[in-house]
């Protein structure tokens, strides 16, 4: 996220969009999701695919929500797929997404599928 608002910075219109992190504090995951929402990177996202988030922090003052509640409470006005703990991350999962090319983000009730 480092990139948003320079000439490097990401193209989400229309693509599926994925992130995961590694000990990170709730607050700052907070704080970029809300980045995103506010730079317009959300806005018409084709889906939302979640990898873990692995070692997740809390102050001693707890932030009061989980990862996945930070993330619904940012993406909640849109009307794309999202789906969690997707199998790509820092952990044992991890298994391996092609940057660049098409996918079809299906998420049903008991059903995820990311098609090539």
């Amino acid at each position: 996220m480092n990139g948003i608002g320079t000439a490097s910075e990401i193209k989400t219109k229309g693509r599926i969009l994925f992130i995961e992190d590694i000990g990170e504090q709730k607050y700052a995951i907070d704080r970029m999701m809300q980045q995103l929402k506010r730079s317009g990177k959300l806005n018409k996202l084709a889906g939302l695919v979640v990898g873990c988030f692995a070692d997740t922090k809390d102050t001693d003052r707890p932030f009061g929500a989980t990862v996945e509640e930070i993330i619904l409470n940012t993406v909640n006005e849109f009307d794309y797929p999202v789906c969690f703990g997707f199998p790509v991350s820092h952990n044992k999962e991890n298994v391996a997404l092609k940057i660049g090319v098409g996918y079809k983000l299906r998420v049903h009730a008991k059903k995820v599928t990311l098609d090539e």
